[in-house]
Order: structure tokens, then C-alpha cells, then sequence
């Protein structure tokens, strides 16, 4: 097949690594795909590579921050003629905003390229968007999430979800049930290794025999309890350290401040992908805070996937489906979303660093064995099939 894959993101952000994951999965199978990104800085023309296999185009943008994440009307309309002049057997459509949206209706309904469209997160009515800060984010932009998520997705010819709430949502739409498929995202075991911790922490700077907690995150709309759980946990165990990678957060950096654990925490800012492992190898612990919310309970996180294939203990929430993964296999430790309970936890963990060691081994396994993306991509490759039939 030749396979056309749309996102809303740039490059190594979010949903992205979801479809990329795939793509290069599907290649490895002998089909033929590209993926559409938005570029990080072009204005007018794309930039076009390949990436793993995988041809990737970064489609020009006029949109600047929380805007470059799919918005923009000339980046919707160059997709939508520049890919109806290729030839797809199928294209995939991840999430609905008009980037998306416009190049899928368009090759669907004018060159009858059957579509199947992901559902990754719950943005309106209630979701996502409902925990932006900005009032023009949380208020004035979330019946336009809302009615862009919710109304084409009967067009398609099948919907691939990555959350039970999702998939139980796409059919209270009125989508046939067996147009719906529950696909999660997987373990990126190709990529990230288990790393020696010791060797890790050297070339961070770490001391070798502290206990150290990693949270990893583009978003960090659950920061502020990765602070506040570390500050109950240092408490407990006082050479405890925390790394942080991702954008710098002010908010966070003050929080530590008064709670006093700012000297405690080693904050590497945003990093390239190629380094996230080491950051992952350099922890004992992983943590992965999901406060129970609507939006955190229609997640599938990618990030865990990534932790699983680090072979470290994860520390998370029993929101959602992760409370099945968790309960199904020994990979970690679920936790209450108030930082006493959080902390706790982490504390608990960080003075059992051989209890770590057995978990993260455990999550590895699971990795390899059940969630790694080459044995999610045939379920992905059925879905296709479906769609090209018809049903």
C-alpha cells in the first residue's frame, strides 16, 4: 500500500511520534509511506527527508506557538493540493484539526482515497482544551475543538482510537462499533534501550548511589504534583534527586523554590530525542502523573511506552486504561493524584531501589513481548484493509 499520513504537530512532538512509530513499522512490513508534519520554521515551502524509511514532509506554517498545532489555512490548503496530486491507497488522518481534516475530506470525498481517522486525545466538551490557562484556549476555543472532533468522523471509513473512553465516545456518536478500533499507543523499543544507570548519571553529572526520580514531558499540565510528591519524598529520603526534561516551567521552578527542594532538582530543559534515553537511564524511578480528569482518563500516553522500554519503574495514576496495564502486568506502582499519596509512593520506591530494579525489568519484558509498535502495526494494517473494502 501507499500510505498517506497527516498530523497536526512538528516534528518529535506528541502525536507525532505516534504516527512516525507506525510509519516506520509499515515500511518494515513493505509498504510505502509519507508522513506530513508541520515544519518547525518554514513559512512558504516544505522541507522534505526521510527519516527511518519513512518519508517525511514538514509542510509549510504560518501559525506561531500554541498555533503552529495545526490551525492554519494556507498549511490545510497547500497539504490538500499538493497530496492530491500523488497516488494514496489510503490516507490517515491523526486527529481533526484543519490541517488534518482538510487534505483528508479532500482526498476522501473528491478523489475517494479511503480515510481512517485517529482519535489520540479528548480535546472538547470538557477535555484537553478545558486545562489551558488562556481564557481564548479554555473558552473560546473549545466548541470549535469540540465540533471539529466530533462531527466528520462518521465520514470516515474506519476510527482508530487509542483510550476505551475514546472508543465508547466515537460510538455514542453514532459510528458503528466495528468501525471502531481500539489501537494503543506502543513501546518504542527499537530506539530506547535499558541503560546502564551508572554510566547515565556520569555523563549527567549525577552522583551514582542517590536514589533519582525522571519525569519526562512536553506537556506538564501535572507538573506542579511532580513537584509537590517530590518535595513529600525528599522529606523521606533526603538524597533524593529529581530530573526534569522538557520546557522550563516558572511556575514549577517556583514551587520548589518554597517548598525547598529547588537544589535537589536537576532541570535539563527541553532535550533532542536522541538524549531522552539517557535521561530515562539515569532514574530509578519514572513518573508519570495523570491527574483524574476527563482528559487524562481518554489518554493513551506514548510517554508509556517510552518508560516501559527504558526497563525503569513507572510510578502513575489509576486513571483510565492505565489501570489495566498496570493490574495486568507488574510494571509499576499506581498512586492517589494528591501529593502526599504521590509522594508516598515515590518515597516508598526510591528506598527499594532492588524492588525498582525487579519492576523495570519486568517493564522491559513487556515492552518487547506485548506493546512494542512491530506488534501493534499489523492491527493498524487490518484496519486499513477494512477501509479499502468498504466495510
Amino acid at each position: 500500500m501507499n500510505i498517506l499520513m497527516l498530523n497536526h504537530n512538528v516534528a518529535w512532538r506528541s502525536t507525532f511520534f505516534r504516527a512516525f512509530y507506525f510509519a516506520r513499522e509499515l515500511v518494515a512490513r513493505g509498504h510505502r509511506v509519507t508522513l506530513a508534519t508541520i515544519s518547525e520554521t518554514r513559512l512558504l515551502r516544505p522541507e522534505e527527508l526521510v527519516i527511518e524509511s519513512v518519508r517525511v514532509v514538514k509542510t509549510p506554517d504560518l501559525g506561531v506557538g500554541l498555533a503552529r498545532t495545526g490551525w492554519d489555512p494556507w498549511d490545510s490548503l497547500y497539504r490538500t493540493v499538493r497530496f492530491a496530486a500523488e497516488r494514496f491507497d489510503v490516507v490517515h488522518g491523526f486527529d481533526c484539526r484543519p490541517v488534518v481534516l482538510g487534505p483528508s475530506l479532500g482526498l476522501h470525498l473528491l478523489r475517494g482515497v479511503p480515510w481512517v481517522t485517529d482519535w489520540a486525545d479528548w480535546w472538547g466538551r470538557g477535555g484537553a482544551i478545558s486545562e489551558r490557562k488562556s481564557w481564548v484556549g479554555r473558552v473560546a476555543f473549545s466548541p470549535v475543538e469540540t465540533f471539529l472532533e466530533e462531527r466528520f468522523r462518521a465520514l470516515a471509513n474506519q476510527v482508530t482510537v487509542t483510550s476505551s473512553a475514546l472508543q465508547q465516545r466515537a460510538i455514542a456518536l453514532g459510528i458503528r462499533r466495528d468501525r471502531v478500533h481500539l489501537i494503543p499507543s506502543g513501546a518504542n523499543v527499537t530506539t530506547i534501550e535499558a541503560l546502564d544507570a551508572t554510566a547515565c548519571r556520569a555523563e549527567l553529572g549525577l552522583p551514582a548511589g542517590v536514589p533519582v526520580a525522571c519525569f519526562v514531558g512536553f506537556v506538564q499540565y501535572d507538573l506542579e504534583l511532580v513537584i509537590r510528591a517530590f518535595a513529600v519524598a525528599r522529606a523521606r529520603v533526603p538524597d533524593a534527586r529529581l530530573l526534569l526534561v522538557g520546557p522550563h516551567h516558572d511556575g514549577a521552578a517556583r514551587i520548589a523554590r518554597e517548598l525547598g527542594v529547588d537544589g535537589a532538582i536537576l532541570d535539563v530543559g527541553t532535550q533532542p530525542f536522541s538524549r531522552v534515553p539517557l535521561h530515562l537511564g539515569a532514574a530509578d524511578v519514572l513518573l508519570m502523573p495523570v491527574s483524574d480528569n476527563l482528559m487524562n482518563r481518554a489518554r493513551g500516553p506514548i510517554k508509556l511506552g517510552d518508560y516501559l522500554a527504558a526497563g525503569r519503574a513507572v510510578l502513575a495514576n489509576p486513571v483510565g486504561d492505565l489501570t489495566d496495564v498496570f493490574r495486568a502486568d507488574d510494571v509499576g506502582v499506581l498512586a492517589g493524584d494528591t501529593p502526599q499519596a504521590y509522594g508516598g509512593a515515590l518515597a516508598d520506591l526510591l528506598r527499594d531501589r532492588a524492588r525498582c530494579g525487579r519492576l523495570g525489568a519486568q517493564a522491559r519484558r513487556v515492552a518487547e513481548g506485548k506493546y512494542a509498535w512491530r506488534l501493534l502495526a499489523p492491527r493498524l494494517e487490518a484496519v486499513y484493509d477494512r477501509a479499502r473494502a468498504g466495510f
